[in-house]
């Protein structure tokens, strides 16, 4: 019994979990803002902060907006607040690095621990049922398109689809003769088995959309895309089959593991800025994007002499 008992204790896994629980548990229950840190208050400073905007001008070659700073705000109070608790538990003792990689490791540490979470009986069902249409493999469609050029006809355009949508659905299926109607096309006329990714990449997301929809075995039209007007003939439409549990279970698996990782890294997170005092100061709203756009509106609206409506936001 005991050499089964010292076999088991020797599992590495065991050994991970059984120190993670152990540092986890003390600090949760045992730690105090005073022994965390020499100081428990986050300071997000009028010069910090200038410094931020600084930073996003010179990388973006212009001014954040309200928004994204208060972004690049949550973000150093996230990475500071990781820090803090990062040189509490004494990661930085062997690794004296800066404090950006220091919050990285103690993430990293927890998005590990999060991972040998398992689902309980019946939660990776329910966490499937729940997501299916994301393991369901896409619709395939097989079809052909009779291109009209609104460059080349102009005013034209939709008067001449119609005529030749007449054409076509007389002469019923498509034929060589058919497919000459239409103007010279720089992409494929023809698609065999096609998924909705695949025409949204060639003829765009509204186009891709409208053509899932369309039935078989008929001239359908005018469907619009980015280029121009085109009369669509589909010879077949697969649906896909719902997805068996069985056959994606390790894409699922993997799916409900990131999303609880994101779940205690975020829990966690909150609990460690629990234990400080956080303060931000004003933005300076004259440095934000935002504020300048405003600015501008209402010098232009001035210069114009039209009255400029309050923004009901503020």
């Amino acid at each position: 019994m005991s050499s089964r008992l010292t076999r088991l204790f020797k599992e590495p896994l065991l050994q991970f979990l059984i120190i993670g629980a152990a540092i986890y548990g003390a600090y949760a229950w045992f730690a105090s803002p005073e022994d965390d840190y020499r100081d428990n208050t986050i300071l997000v400073d009028a010069n910090r902060i200038n410094v931020m905007i600084s930073e996003w001008e010179a990388r973006w070659s212009r001014s954040p907006t309200r928004q994204e700073i208060e972004g690049l705000i949550q973000a150093y109070i996230k990475e500071d607040v990781l820090y803090r608790q990062a040189v509490t538990m004494g990661l930085n003792e062997d690794d004296p690095i800066t404090r950006r990689r220091m919050a990285q490791k103690l993430e990293f540490l927890t998005s590990d621990l999060a991972s040998f979470q398992q689902p309980a009986e019946g939660e990776l069902k329910q966490f499937f049922e729940e997501n299916q249409e994301a393991y369901r493999d896409p619709d395939l469609i097989s079809f052909t398109q009779i291109f009209i050029d609104p460059d080349a006809r102009g005013d034209a355009t939709l008067v001449d689809a119609a005529q030749i949508l007449e054409q076509v659905r007389a002469a019923g299926e498509p034929t060589e003769e058919t497919s000459q109607l239409g103007d010279r096309f720089m992409l494929q006329n023809y698609f065999a088995a096609a998924t909705e990714l695949d025409i949204r990449r060639q003829l765009g997301s509204g186009f891709a959309e409208q053509v899932m929809k369309l039935e078989p075995g008929q001239w359908h039209g005018p469907v619009l895309s980015g280029y121009g007007v085109h009369l669509v003939y589909v010879y077949d439409f697969q649906e896909a089959a719902p997805p068996v549990l069985e056959n994606v279970q390790d894409r699922v698996l993997e799916d409900w593991h990131a999303i609880k990782r994101d779940e205690f890294n975020a829990e966690f997170l909150e609990s460690l800025k629990g234990r400080y005092e956080i303060i931000i100061e004003e933005l300076p709203a004259d440095r934000l994007l935002d504020a300048q756009i405003e600015a501008a509106n209402e010098e232009a609206a001035a210069a114009a002499n039209i009255p400029v409506e309050a923004d009901s936001s503020s």
